[in-house]
């Protein structure tokens, strides 16, 4: 009776938090709908528009010299158009002209904007340092103006020159060194460009309020000063348009179009470069409202006028919204209500904590291998493999040819040792060994890396997928999140290892769905594979290296030894990896189970290397598609986002997102199981005195789960945009803590006389070495030497320890015995 009745209250409060994840989905849903614009409510720029816009611009590269041919390569190259056409143009122009005073920094400007080799970028901005740097340069204002622009970083050796050369009088050179200045300390940068603001040359104050214009954000203070030095400027004074440019672009929202007027009057009637200056202002913040201006600016009798014309209407083409359709909402919120289902389902089936943490040891390896493939491949893969092949190439994807070594790895030298063990968390294995206090480490280790990856991954779906596609503001991405998390760990708390599972099998159809869907439908609209299948070694990408080699981010040894190292680290110490062993039947079953994880893993992750290659050519074809102010490169990680909802119909964007949406809740459905599991059995049960029952047991793990779920959700609203390449964010990041947590089980499993002591050696000098290398650049070495150096001092230091301690550290039974 009285565990009927703990049942119906059960089936009571599940229904009760289904409905709240129902409503709040449906809000959101309804929320997207109020914040679509209506259909044709705005004017919109029509193909043929674009076209001629485009055109505008290649016929000033082609047509005019100097300065204005500078300003037409750099428009293309932000739009991502012809931009091999003006690497290779200003290449030349460097040979004719790159010892030409003030033009020289021209050339290198546009080549470092399109530039391909790294190398070659580093060299051209120090030959523009250079050139600042020497006082007898004839071009040192140019030089500094383009630092300026470049978001040139100051040195701490030789660059107080810029300082004193910003502080040094009331000159253009002043303003344009402030601004250089303000690339490495914003406040102190933008607090000298608005004292410039009262010089008395009309060209200092136009320096500034230029500088002024091009800083992401100023203070409500600074903006007040522009808008009093703009009241007080002459009309028909230089420094009026650069003034009233800064006010209007630093200008809050709400408050914007009162700034408007004066950039529309100067667009109309002033000279060209007011009208250059006015049109690439309302590139940063124009709307469809002014395409009539700019359209009848094409045909402007000044070069600058039409290049800043064009470039804004390209930019508002743009800023066009695209968002999910009501079908696509329909779409993901049946998805969402079939995950509640499952969690309700084997809620009701389970009866003792076994059933809850391991699918009672009995479930399927097929279905635990792809659950554990779905697990380790979150969001963050999903998107930062498409975006690694896009901006670095394909160099990454060597790493498919280590894996039949890690299955041989784990599945003969890994898998037996944890079978044999009748246990429930991989950590109860380390206080057989080493007692209490390195099982204690251990499962801090994991609660750490766990908690951490849950929370990155879910802010990461919310602020990458999700917000972009609603077209809200980074304000809103809490309660997104909350949102998330708690259809995640409604189920996951609800239905165990048997919910996460079952979920984990669907969305891992998912996953692959999705890319091999996307696939076809680029293949549709190029007109043929042949259309986006690359023919050689893209410029931009890593440059092929077999062997390690230091100075290369990427080489095939070092991605193949960096994902060696990864597998094998994980599939030895972590959790979720660990649970799924010991959710087979035995060895054998374990073994399959894995086997089948690394074969979706290599299938999925070709799949996805050949969607980037898709993906690029796709946003090539249709530059328009990319998110302003971004170009291909620079916005890779966003692009298969980008490309669900503008080349996608809809219905199939809410399955593709979906499918991201699987990711995420996958890994996090996961995460929260297997770090439940940890907290109930290393923590509560293992400190607790007395012991209870199976009903008891089920109850503490799911809040244990519960209250896990919460902290990731908090969490998630503090990380922070996940910014950089995703790639090397998992890597510094999330697996930071991979190496040092294996190198207790190496210890306990492979080194016979480990001691207590030194197995916390061994995981003091691991975790030193990977936070020197991700952090602090030790050696400097790329990220993916972080876990392969950090497994070698954990492997060094440990043994070498416990030979100088064995005998003299108490607690921690000798291993020989």
């Amino acid at each position: 009776m009285i565990l009927r009745a703990s049942r119906q209250a059960h089936d009571v409060c599940y229904a009760r938090t289904v409905s709240a994840a129902a409503g709040a989905l449906l809000f959101l849903a309804c929320l997207s709908g109020v914040a679509r614009p209506a259909a044709g409510s705005e004017r919109k720029v029509t193909p043929e528009l674009r076209e001629r816009a485009v055109n505008v611009l290649r016929q000033a590269f082609r047509t005019q010299q100097r300065w204005k041919k500078v300003h037409a390569a750099e428009a293309l190259v932000s739009l991502d158009h012809d931009v091999e056409k003006v690497r290779a143009e200003f290449a030349a122009e460097l040979e004719r002209d790159g010892d030409t005073p003030e033009y020289r920094i021209g050339i290198r400007r546009v080549l470092i904007r399109a530039a391909a080799d790294l190398e070659a970028r580093r060299r051209w901005i120090e030959e523009i340092r250079q050139a600042f740097l020497d006082p007898g340069s004839p071009d040192r204002l140019h030089a500094a103006e383009t630092l300026g622009k470049l978001g040139y970083i100051l040195r701490s050796d030789g660059d107080d020159v810029f300082e004193k050369a910003a502080f040094a009088d009331e000159s253009r050179l002043a303003a344009y060194a402030a601004w250089v200045v303000a690339n490495s300390a914003p406040e102190k940068g933008v607090q000298r460009l608005a004292a410039l603001l009262g010089a008395p040359e009309a060209g200092v104050r136009a320096a500034a309020s230029y500088a002024l214009r091009h800083q992401a954000r100023v203070g409500p203070e600074v903006h007040r000063k522009i808008v009093a030095a703009l009241e007080k400027e002459p009309h028909g004074s230089p420094a009026r348009i650069h003034l009233a440019a800064a006010a209007y672009c630093l200008a809050a929202p709400e408050t914007r179009d009162a700034f408007k007027p004066e950039i529309v009057e100067a667009a109309r009637n002033g000279n060209d470069g007011q009208r250059y200056q006015a049109c690439l202002a309302l590139a940063e913040h124009g709307g469809p409202r002014d395409l009539p201006l700019l359209i009848g600016l094409l045909a402007g009798s000044g070069p600058d006028t039409r290049v800043g014309a064009a470039t804004a209407i390209l930019r508002i083409d743009r800023r066009t919204p695209r968002r999910l359709a009501g079908l696509d909402w329909a779409v993901i919120a049946l998805y969402a209500a079939g995950m509640l289902l499952v969690g309700w389902y084997y809620a009701r089936r389970t009866k003792t904590q076994d059933d809850y943490l391991l699918g009672g040891r009995s479930m399927k390896p097929w279905a635990v291998g792809l659950s554990l493939f779905a697990t380790l491949l979150s969001t963050i893969s999903y998107l930062a493999v498409p975006g690694e092949m896009i901006k670095h190439g394909p160099m990454i994807i060597a790493q498919v040819a280590v894996l039949p070594v890690i299955v041989i790895v784990v599945g003969w030298f890994l898998i037996p040792h944890f079978m044999k063990l009748r246990v429930t968390t991989a950590y109860e294995v380390l206080e057989l060994r080493f007692g209490v206090s390195v099982r204690v480490l251990a499962s801090m280790f994991f609660l750490a890396l766990r908690l951490l990856w849950m929370a990155v991954i879910i802010y990461a779906t919310t602020s990458k997928v999700l917000i972009p596609l609603l077209g809200w503001s980074e304000a809103a991405t809490p309660y997104v999140c909350a949102v998330l998390g708690l259809i995640t760990v409604v189920y996951t708390s609800m239905g165990g290892l048997r919910a996460v599972v079952f979920t984990d099998v669907a969305q891992t159809f998912i996953l692959f769905g999705g890319a091999v869907l996307a696939i076809l439908l680029i293949t549709g609209r190029l007109g043929g594979v042949a259309a986006w299948w690359p023919t050689h070694w893209a410029p931009t990408w890593d440059k092929p290296v077999f062997w390690f080699d230091a100075k290369a981010r990427v080489t095939f040894a070092s991605a193949c030894l960096s994902a060696f190292v990864w597998y094998v680290c994980t599939a030895g110490s972590d959790q979720m990896a660990i649970q799924r062993y010991l959710a087979t039947r035995d060895t054998r079953a374990a073994r399959r189970m894995f086997t089948t994880s690394m074969a979706a893993n290599a299938l999925v992750m070709v799949f996805l290397a050949i969607l980037g290659c898709a993906l690029l050519a796709y946003f090539q074809a249709f530059p328009q598609l990319v998110p302003d102010g971004q170009t291909i490169s620079s916005s890779a990680d966003r692009l298969f986002t980008r490309f669900i909802v503008s080349g996608l119909p809809p219905g199939i964007s809410g399955l593709i997102i979906a499918g991201l949406l699987a990711a995420a809740m996958s890994s996090l459905s996961s995460g929260v199981n297997s770090a439940g599991s940890v907290v109930a059995v290393d923590f509560v049960e293992r400190f607790r005195r007395d012991k209870a029952g199976a009903v008891d047991s089920v109850r503490v793990a799911r809040t244990v789960s519960w209250m896990v779920g919460m902290i990731v959700v908090l969490l998630s609203s503090t990380v922070g945009l996940v910014s950089g390449n995703l790639l090397e964010v998992t890597y510094k990041l999330v697996n930071l803590l991979v190496t040092p947590l294996f190198i207790l089980f190496f210890m306990a499993l492979f080194v016979p006389w480990a001691t207590t002591a030194g197995t916390w050696a061994a995981a003091a000098a691991s975790t030193t070495v990977a936070i020197g290398i991700a952090f602090f650049h030790w050696f400097g070495l790329s990220f993916l030497w972080i876990m392969p150096l950090s497994l070698l001092a954990g492997a060094v230091v440990g043994p070498t320890a416990s030979l100088l301690s064995r005998g003299r550290t108490p607690g921690g039974p000798p291993a020989s015995r």
